[in-house]
């Protein structure tokens, strides 16, 4: 009694009151544990994904800016991985409705513990209902699959829309037809690109 006192509480009424706040702060504690709990096992795991590579939160946090997102808009994040760019942008605007796309089953788990929608399991696949008013993506590199994976990512914009993606700087600067192709499209649409 003398350190329910201590800590204002003096009848009933006020320790229920007490008690149901300590069991709502303790049930949100747990939610956010969860997701640091599956995103802890990715350590050391060789067979997480096909490229995965997470994107530093500075990094995502400056492509969410330059989508210059609004509230209501439809964003992706295809190849999300465990959702770097996805928290970027519910960050940037939690107005947006963001949806994601995941084939690592390990990856998926945490994608739905942080409460994204997802909406595919291999983004070369998806075809969505809806076109989307933004693309933010950091898609595997390996075999100019970044390449294909960004023309594909900009067919799902609405007019008007906005892709930011980090793609490796091969695609460039090789001379392989896929590479030269790409760089045609690239510049065809109007694309700008900076070193990183």
């Amino acid at each position: 009694r003398k350190r329910l006192q201590a800590m204002g509480i003096v009848n009933l009424p006020e320790l229920r009151a007490a008690l149901r706040e300590y069991i709502s702060m303790r049930a949100t504690a747990r939610a956010k544990d969860r997701v640091k709990e599956l995103e802890r096992a990715l350590s050391g795991n060789p067979n997480v994904g096909i490229d995965f590579f997470p994107t530093p939160a500075p990094l995502a946090a400056r492509m969410a800016e330059a989508l210059e997102l609004q509230p209501g808009m439809s964003v992706l994040e295809p190849s999300a991985g465990k959702g770097n760019l996805a928290d970027a942008v519910r960050e940037a605007e939690p107005g947006a409705e963001i949806d994601v796309v995941e084939q690592s089953s390990t990856l998926r788990k945490i994608l739905e513990a942080k409460g994204y929608a997802l909406v595919g399991h291999d983004f070369m696949e998806f075809e969505p209902a809806e076109q989307y008013d933004r693309i933010i993506m950091n898609p595997p590199f390996s075999k100019s699959m970044d390449a294909e994976h960004v023309q594909h990512a900009y067919g799902m914009l609405k007019p008007g829309g906005k892709l930011a993606a980090i793609t490796g700087e091969g695609i460039f600067f090789r001379e392989d037809a896929k590479s030269k192709a790409f760089r045609a499209w690239f510049d065809s649409v109007g694309g700008k690109s900076e070193a990183m």
